[in-house]
């Protein structure tokens, strides 16, 4: 039986290494370098460009709102920190802290709270290709339970490196989303889990910050079970 999921849109932040640049007050998507100039340069010097790109979304989506709770989500995370950090153990070696520290899923949304001083919870999701549905699904539960505080949420995902990359059955481009999720919307995303019944119109070629980036209001698309478009 199918389960839909109306989320309440206030902001909506694309960043992919494709363009063009789109500046609207309901979307805002850019390409070439991240910005996140408002990092302390201590902090930016520990990001890969995932977690540039994910924290650029992040802080065009919140703007200069105060603390709210956040949902994390990546299919493979820093996986490009991982390699070398087993690289290090296979030779008998200690990982340097930076690659290993940054190396845990949700290193990411941690940068986050420290840069914004903010001590709301926060919870980092990866959920197979599923990831971005499944974290709307959490920031939208969150959300639910009190509706007068808006949640953000952010995904993002880079390619895997070489030793790993047969791993991935789909690899795409690095790209990174951030949905501020909260009243009054602007625009709302409705998803939709219908593993056994999955309608056969739907274009599946698309999916998560890419379905978005083409069309505002748009849809709808598929990324596994979930069917989602925005209105």
């Amino acid at each position: 039986m199918p389960h839909t999921f109306t989320i309440p849109l206030l902001r909506a932040s694309i960043w992919s290494q494709e363009g063009p640049e789109v500046r609207s007050p309901f979307l805002d998507r850019a390409s070439g370098p991240p910005d996140v100039a408002y990092l302390d340069p201590l902090i930016r010097r520990r990001l890969s460009p995932l977690g540039r790109a994910m924290l650029h979304c992040a802080h065009r989506a919140a703007g200069d709102r105060g603390p709210m709770p956040s949902v994390f989500t990546s299919r493979h995370g820093e996986a490009v920190r991982t390699v070398p950090v087993l690289e290090d153990l296979a030779q008998g070696l200690l990982p340097s802290p930076t690659q290993f520290s940054m190396n845990v899923h949700n290193a990411t949304a941690g940068i986050w709270s420290i840069a914004r001083r903010d001590p709301s919870p926060s919870s980092s999701l990866a959920a197979g290709p599923e990831s971005f549905a499944w974290g709307l699904v959490e920031a939208q539960a969150i959300h639910a339970a009190d509706p007068g505080r808006p949640v953000l949420f952010v995904h993002g995902d880079a390619p895997l490196p070489p030793l790993l990359a047969d791993f991935d059955e789909a690899p795409r481009p690095l790209h990174a989303l951030a949905l501020l999720i909260g009243l009054p919307a602007i625009h709302h995303l409705i998803l939709t889990w219908s593993p056994e019944d999955r309608p056969p119109e739907v274009d599946g070629s698309r999916e998560g910050p890419d379905a978005l980036a083409f069309e505002v209001p748009g849809g709808p698309w598929v990324t596994g079970a979930w069917a989602w478009r925005v209105a």
